[in-house]
């Protein structure tokens, strides 16, 4: 019988925490949405897939890891598709757009510990300041040492968006002081929050996190065999 209970308190705990509740209500027309997917070094770049997502949800920003080698005809291809973005690669294998222009970019990184780029953008004439990460994956480095580093440098620069790739599950303690002023999408997933490795998730690394000037609304998410990471469409206002 005590085996039985734990069980059931096992269910109910996993459910509650890793399946989202949110339901994806018609978007209206002044919510915003980001795209992110890490794309794991697949090459070519998978544009059919990406170009789908951005004529469905018209995200205001599009971001991609580990980008790696992007290719002159791939951006070619995106910036003819959409000449309403702009497209930057960015160092540590990562990809901007965005719905307006790109006013500045600054590169931070620790060699075997995290890559940061600090994007300055201007979208529907308003600025907003992005910040896209990697933390290193191994698991024998300590995640609060990067975790430390990126919060103190989105608190300081007032960042409004923070997007990447932390290689650290949305439980862990280090992301506590995140929560002061950013709410994270986690509580906003459609259906299962994991989103690697595909084809069977086990945790939630690929993560969004909003300045709490803006409300997150709901966070869909899809798998593609040229990844084995989840596509993360976020809607918020």
């Amino acid at each position: 019988m005590g085996l039985i209970f734990l069980l059931i308190g096992m269910a109910i705990y996993f459910f509650m925490h890793n399946f989202g509740m949110a339901k994806k209500e018609s978007s209206q027309a002044d919510n915003s949405h980001i795209l992110f997917w890490n794309v794991a070094q697949s090459q070519p770049l998978p544009t059919d897939i990406i170009i789908k997502h951005i004529n469905a949800n018209s995200p205001e920003i599009v971001a991609l890891g580990e980008a790696f080698k992007v290719s002159k005809s791939d951006l070619d291809i995106l910036k003819a598709s959409f000449p309403g973005y702009e497209f930057k690669i960015l160092y540590g294998t990562m990809l901007i757009a965005v719905k307006g222009s790109i006013n500045d970019v600054v590169y931070e990184a620790e060699a075997e510990v995290y890559r940061l780029n600090y994007i300055t953008a201007t979208i529907n004439k308003k600025q907003i300041r992005i910040v896209l990460v990697d933390i290193y994956a191994s698991p024998l480095l300590n995640k609060e040492i990067p975790l430390n580093i990126i919060h103190d440098f989105i608190e300081m620069h007032e960042v409004d968006v923070l997007i990447g790739d932390f290689n650290t599950p949305y439980e862990s303690v280090f992301f506590t002081e995140y929560k002061t002023n950013f709410n994270s999408f986690h509580p906003y997933s459609i259906g299962m929050t994991y989103t690697w490795p595909i084809p069977l998730p086990l945790i939630e690394i690929d993560q969004i996190w909003l300045s709490k000037r803006y409300q997150p609304l709901s966070l869909q998410k899809f798998s593609y065999k040229n990844s084995d990471h989840k596509l993360l469409i976020a809607e918020y206002k």
